[in-house]
């Protein structure tokens, strides 16, 4: 079995753009994605897109609400979710990306927990997105 990894498309390899973003493995990892709703995981990823490299977003609710179908309660649900997580932190006017919270080295869980609430299938990131976006005319 050959472990070699091959490129699909060499002259699209992905390369670091500025400004950057990054979505940390370690969200995969630890099952705090598994435990995110679909709302929580947009505005994540949304602030990931748009925080500088210091975590830092300055996109406010309503411009955030023109990039998708959330009317702004969602909005209001999803940023109480990633505070309680722990993921972001907002006081009113700005948005910031927090590291990942460390995890508890006595709680092997930690390590890949199973989600309790999944039922079915894990659903593509891109199939949430498709489920989300404003649908064009």
């Amino acid at each position: 079995m050959n472990n070699t990894k091959t490129l699909l498309r060499k002259e699209r390899q992905r390369t670091m753009e500025k400004p950057f973003a990054w979505i940390p493995f370690r969200l995969l990892k630890n099952g705090l994605f598994a435990d995110l709703s679909d709302r929580a995981k947009l505005l994540y990823f949304f602030l990931c897109l748009a925080a500088d490299s210091q975590g830092i977003s300055f996109f406010g609710d309503p411009r955030i609400l023109t990039f998708f179908q959330l009317d702004p309660k969602d909005i209001s649900l999803a940023r109480i979710e990633l505070i309680q997580k722990d993921l972001i932190a907002y006081d009113g006017r700005l948005y910031q990306v927090l590291s990942l919270p460390s995890p508890d080295p006595c709680n092997k869980e930690n390590l890949m927990p199973l989600p309790a609430h999944r039922t079915s299938e894990p659903e593509q990131f891109g199939e949430i997105l498709k489920r989300l976006a404003p649908k064009t005319p």
